[in-house]
């Protein structure tokens, strides 16, 4: 790079996109000096995000290239900085060992450190393997952080901040929640209709507090292999998969935002919850919760497997008063600020930018 202004080119060699990392890249690739490529899989079927017809960012789908056409695409582009979403794509492997001595190449993970065994056995040959491939990580939070330092990274070739919600758009929300005062006796969760996501703890708790309460609401968003043994009932509403600008209506009107995941490596969602100005009920098992979540401050956990203890958190949101709720949502949307799409493409290119020595 050279010049007064010199134009940085980064590639992003991505896994499946979601909406609010559509938002941090284009925030990304508005920037004066940066070029950016993404590669990218194939949209999930069962959370079929639109990706933007034009825009900023040159976006390619990983299921029309092969290795070469991909590695043809970043040679021309001539690469500052390349960011890899993890370690199982052996073609975005291939390509990252020809520029790992030359220029920053980012490891990009969401995996908490827990000490399992295959974890282990990740961190016992990450010199061989990993570190090969990278010679920096970005991680969403310090749990994360945990995992890049048994892998061998040093703390100072870690960084944080890897993932953002759009908060601008749920900020806008937050305003409207403000101004409207509604409470109505209802709960949210949106996610995916799989075993992992929690989703049948939740429908039992939420039935067994049902006759006391009957007034209270669940609305459940999102599909999945689960969604056709989804539990019928009057007060248990299925809205199907929502883009994201279809999901305003249904956050104004809740009350508080679940998340029940009995595993969940960070969990966007909750942040864009916490910046919609919602009390927030998070199982342990969700990376983001420790983050986003302060216990009797905005919102409450429990133990990821704990029906009785998911009961006991939503008998709290159910006593408290309308005040109550709006001042934990206010709590929420304070702690939502600390990332946002600008910080994120901030920190993108500090990375490049300030570590092409280290690469060398």
């Amino acid at each position: 790079m050279s010049g007064d202004n010199p134009t940085i080119n980064i590639v992003f060699l991505y896994t499946e996109l979601a909406g609010y990392v559509i938002k941090c890249l284009e925030t990304l690739g508005t920037k004066d000096n940066i070029r950016l490529t993404v590669v990218h899989w194939p949209v999930k079927s069962e959370a079929p995000f639109e990706l933007p017809a034009e825009g900023p960012v040159n976006m390619f789908s990983r299921s029309n290239m092969s290795r070469e056409d991909i590695a043809s695409r970043v040679a021309e582009i001539s690469p500052d900085g390349i960011f890899v979403s993890g370690w199982m794509d052996e073609d975005y492997l291939a390509i990252t060992r020809t520029y790992v001595t030359s220029i920053p190449v980012i490891l990009t993970m969401d995996n908490k450190w827990t000490g399992s065994i295959k974890q282990r056995l990740v961190a016992l040959s990450s010199p061989l393997f990993i570190k090969r491939h990278f010679n920096l990580a970005w991680v969403p939070g310090e749990e994360q952080k945990k995992y890049a330092r048994k892998m061998g990274f040093i703390d100072s070739n870690i960084f944080e901040g890897f993932y953002s919600a759009d908060i601008h758009r749920f900020n806008e929300i937050y305003t409207k929640r403000k101004e409207s005062k509604n409470i109505n006796k209802k709960l949210l969760y949106i996610g995916r209709y799989v075993d992992q996501k929690g989703l049948a703890l939740l429908w039992e708790a939420f039935l067994s507090l049902h006759q006391e309460n009957p007034k209270w609401e669940l609305h459940c968003v999102g599909t999945g292999e689960k969604f056709d043994a989804r539990l019928k009932h009057e007060k248990v509403f299925h809205h199907g998969f929502l883009q994201p600008a279809e999901l305003e209506p249904l956050i104004l009107d809740a009350t508080a935002f679940v998340i029940p995941s009995l595993f969940e490596p960070w969990g966007v969602v909750l942040h864009e919850m916490a910046a919609a100005g919602l009390p927030l009920i998070t199982s342990d098992a969700v990376g983001a919760a420790t983050t986003f979540v302060s216990e009797d401050v905005n919102g409450w956990s429990y133990a990821s497997t704990d029906k009785v203890g998911l009961v006991h958190r939503l008998k709290r949101l159910y006593a408290l008063s309308d005040d109550d709720v709006f001042q934990m949502g206010d709590e929420s949307h304070r702690i939502s600020q600390c990332i946002s799409p600008d910080i994120w493409a901030k920190i993108a290119e500090n990375i490049v930018v300030l570590n092409q020595t280290k690469s060398q």
